[in-house]
């Protein structure tokens, strides 16, 4: 009973699915050969209209209306409104009482608008219209326009398919080791660069600076001219509110320059012994000049030279104050800590990532108790500046040696069995941290997506391990067709004219290879159901689900060279297409047989006609409800027995031997005799006991290939499941879902684990992908992924012309197993090319058509009807 619930569900699945495809499956037609000629007839005109030309030709009323009378008065008119006017009135008056014809129908038409409208609703003539609905205009419509019918047009198209390849790799970041960190910072507005540096703070937003020796009598001479040089860098020039020269000191004469040029002197035009005079004043002078300099402090970085000059006699001195104001909230400029490619490291020693960290700071500037500190006559403290990198570096420091060991990926991985049954205990040493660069130096491998593995973010949010994930796949042209249109053909008295029996609105697809595919989904869905309960309710439709996947995972060396993700050597994905697409033959085939009898055995026919028969009187009588348990009684009678036994068994071994076969014929045949039952001869007997267990046994074999025919020829350290996840994802049957650090220990991710969801096939992970796309439901957590099967309800509410079935296509073209409309005919699917014709040897199979023209020859269709009158004569 529960077999019989899941068959029912499976009919089910599958009707449902070819249901939502199956108005895209249309067929060619010829063009209309009338609108072929109501083009050309268009095109006909086009050219008269163009050969005619009417600018040079004289046309009067006469030639237009030759029975018009005398039009030369009208003529006369022509182009002037004023006589236009008068001739008209003068007309007006002439007709309301000529008794001549012009002058009835003018009378007629002037009266007609003075009359009350009257109700015509009732009118037989008007009434004729109610006849365009009765049978008798109906019947002569239908002689004309009976025949017309809508015919779909197709072209022969190339299209191009994308078969992907994903590719994961990762980056990992190291910035452990030696690295010394300068903070580049400057306080201040201006800095010393020569000279004699001095400087002063006047308090908040205050600055004094000098330029010259400040001092007293350290030159001496007579008439003695000495020069000082001070130099300065601008660094904060938009600090700068004011600058002047307040305050000057000197012994005999002074002057104060600026780039050769004099900003202040004491004694204009007085400068012995440059100038004439005595060049002694007999004092020191202490003087305000108050002399305002802004704008000699040019631009940030900019270098500005003062000059002093002083002129000595005996004992003297010379130099000068200069005063500026500045907004202190400008006076510091911080360009922040490097080299900024290590600055991760603190990221990493923060968050647990590095151990035995070390840091101490190697240029640190004088600091007050307060935590302050003055450079350049401007006073910062610690609560002024930006926090430092890490806690334990003094935001005042100038430079830090940081020392740390990040290899938080080195170590030990899990021990596991691997495949061979021996216990690996393998240990990540490093080495590897970069293995993208191999995808990104390919130039068929294109950029999918980056992100943080999981577990290898810390709390300050930086992530110190990558993955990445690129495209290694490549394109396939294959021939299809497509549908361009609807064209209407009237045969009738109804013809089509230009474009007006021509209907371009049609939605279908008329893709011929997308078509096939969407009919090979009902096949793999009907393959790969699963349902639940006790089999006794076929109400329990919501218990059964289909395209189940399964949750799989492998491991990698972060960072090293352990590696059981990759995919395995000598996986093909033509060898995929072939087995699957050769298994998928062999279990439709069965199934069909398991649920009717043999097809090809003389039983099905006798059944056939005995059901027939014994439903004739009924069909005769019209008593159409008892038809079918009359017709399945008498077929099923015949069906029991020996001739089921014999028959149905002989063909079911017949196509597993061709399946068995076929593996063989690929080299497969380790695979072959794990799948399949042999006896002493070699010869199939039946499904081998694993086999039988498997739901979706499509799947299935192609993965005992592998693994009978691969596994024994390859040295492969990993565990046997991460060899079939590798296998499964090689034959594009995985979703990725993501990453994960396998350590418990947090700043640890020695190993890394990448999961997937794996189904049964290429079609159930392209419509599970569709599936959870459209309907809004993930794939769960990295950790625990949920791959779990779709239920009717879900299939029912997808969009389907939504799902991209092209990569499918692809591989099918690749492995040449993609039907083409010049490949798909009757004899090709049920006659000699459909692969079932050895089943007796020496003979053709014929196709479905002609195996029933001949089983008619023996139909009594006479013998129904006497059969009939006998019983009512009794």
């Amino acid at each position: 009973m529960r077999q019989s619930l899941k068959t029912n569900m499976r009919r089910l699945i599958t009707v449902t699915m070819i249901g939502f495809y199956l108005n895209s499956m249309t067929f060619a037609a010829w063009a209309d050969a009338v609108t072929a000629g109501s083009a050309a007839g268009q095109s006909v005109g086009q050219q008269v209209l163009q050969v005619f030309d009417g600018g040079n030709a004289a046309v009067t009323l006469q030639d237009l209306f030759p029975d018009a009378g005398e039009t030369t008065p009208l003529e006369n008119v022509y182009g002037d409104d004023v006589k236009t006017i008068d001739l008209g009135i003068r007309a007006n008056t002439r007709l309301k009482a000529e008794s001549s014809s012009e002058g009835d129908a003018y009378r007629t038409l002037i009266d007609s608008g003075n009359r009350v409208s009257v109700d015509l609703s009732k009118d037989p003539l008007l009434n004729q219209a109610d006849q365009v609905r009765s049978q008798e205009f109906m019947d002569g419509f239908k002689q004309n326009f009976a025949d017309c019918k809508s015919t779909d047009v197709f072209e022969n198209i190339t299209k191009t398919a994308h078969v992907a390849n994903f590719k994961t790799c990762e980056r990992v970041i190291d910035q452990g080791g030696n690295v010394d960190f300068k903070h580049d910072y400057k306080v201040g507005v201006i800095e010393y660069v020569s000279g004699q540096p001095n400087f002063q703070s006047c308090g908040k937003g205050c600055l004094y600076v000098w330029v010259g020796t400040v001092g007293d009598n350290y030159w001496h001479g007579y008439c003695q001219v000495y020069e000082e040089y001070t130099r300065f860098r601008v660094i904060a020039k938009d600090a700068i509110i004011s600058a002047t020269i307040d305050s000057a000191v000197f012994d005999d004469y002074f002057q104060v320059l600026f780039n050769d040029q004099i900003l202040w002197t004491h004694t204009p035009g007085i400068f012995p012994p440059e100038t004439a005079g005595g060049c002694e004043r007999g004092t020191s002078w202490s003087v305000a000049p108050n002399t305002v300099i802004t704008d000699k402090f040019g631009n940030n970085d900019d270098v500005i030279t003062f000059k002093t000059r002083t002129s000595v006699t005996g004992g003297g001195e010379g130099y000068a104050r200069i005063k500026i104001i500045y907004d202190p909230a400008k006076a510091f400029v911080d360009h922040g800590w490097g080299p900024e490619e290590r600055l991760p490291m603190f990221n990493m020693i923060e968050d647990g990532f590095c151990t035995n960290a070390q840091m101490s700071c190697t240029s640190m500037p004088p600091v007050d108790a307060a935590g302050c500190s003055e450079t350049n006559g401007v006073r910062i403290c610690r609560d002024d500046m930006p926090p430092s990198p890490h806690p334990n570096i003094d935001p005042l420091c100038k430079q830090a040696h940081v020392s740390a060991e990040c290899s938080y990926y080195k170590g030990d991985m899990d021990c596991y069995t691997d495949a061979k049954g021996i216990q690996r205990c393998p240990s990540n040493d490093g080495g590897n941290l970069n293995t993208c660069t191999q995808y990104e130096q390919n130039p068929s491998c294109g950029f999918i997506s980056q992100g943080c593995i999981g577990g290898a973010k810390g709390e300050t949010g930086a992530c110190y391990a990558f993955e990445e994930v690129w495209d290694c796949g490549y394109d396939t042209s294959y021939e299809t067709i497509e549908n361009t249109g609807a064209q209407i053909e009237c045969p009738g008295g109804a013809r089509c004219m230009g474009s007006e029996c021509f209907d371009s609105s049609n939605t279908k697809s008329g893709d011929f290879a997308y078509a096939v595919a969407m009919l090979q989904v009902a096949q793999f869905a009907e393959h790969d159901l699963d349902c639940d309960g006790d089999g006794t309710d076929i109400n329990q439709a919501n218990d059964c689900k289909v395209f189940k996947g399964e949750a799989m995972e492998c491991k990698k060396a972060l960072g090293g060279y352990v590696d059981c993700c990759e995919a395995p050597e000598s996986v093909s994905i033509f060898d995929y297409v072939n087995l699957t697409m050769n298994t998928l033959k062999m279990t439709s085939s069965l199934e069909a047989l398991n649920r009717s009898g043999s097809l090809f055995s003389p039983g099905y026919w006798a059944a056939g006609t005995n059901g027939v028969m014994a439903a004739g009187t009924s069909v005769v009588k019209g008593e159409w409800g008892s038809i079918v348990d009359a017709a399945t009684g008498a077929f099923e009678k015949t069906l029991t027995g020996t001739l089921e036994k014999t028959a149905l068994s002989k063909l079911q071994t017949w196509l597993m031997q061709k399946a068995y076969d076929a593996m063989v014929e690929m080299g497969a045949t380790a695979a072959a005799d794990a799948v399949f039952a042999t006896g002493a001869n070699g010869a199939v007997t039946g499904l081998g006991a694993s086999a039988v267990m498997v739901v979706n046994i499509i799947g299935w074999v192609y993965m005992v290939y592998v693994i009978a025919d691969v596994l024994i020829n390859i040295i492969w350290e990993c565990e046997e499941k991460e060899f079939e996840l590798g296998a499964k994802k090689e034959t594009r049957q995985c979703h990725f879902v993501g990453s994960y650090c396998a350590s418990k220990i947090l700043g640890s991710c020695v190993e890394k684990r990448e999961t997937y969801c794996c189904f049964g096939s290429v079609v159930a992970r392209i419509i599970q992908e569709s599936a959870r796309e459209q309907l809004g439901f993930g794939w769960g957590d990295k950790k625990e992924p949920t791959c779990e099967a779709l239920t009717p309800d879900q299939l029912a509410k997808m969009d389907w012309s939504r799902v991209d079935l092209s990569e499918w296509i692809g591989m099918l073209n690749l492995a040449g197993r993609l039907p083409t409309a010049s490949t798909v005919s009757l004899d090709d699917v049920t006659g000699s090319g459909s692969g079932l014709g050895g089943l007796t040897e020496g003979s053709n199979r014929l196709n479905t058509l002609d195996r029933n023209l001949e089983r008619l020859k023996d139909f009594d269709v006479e013998g129904v009807k006497k059969q009939y009158e006998l019983d009512l004569k009794r």
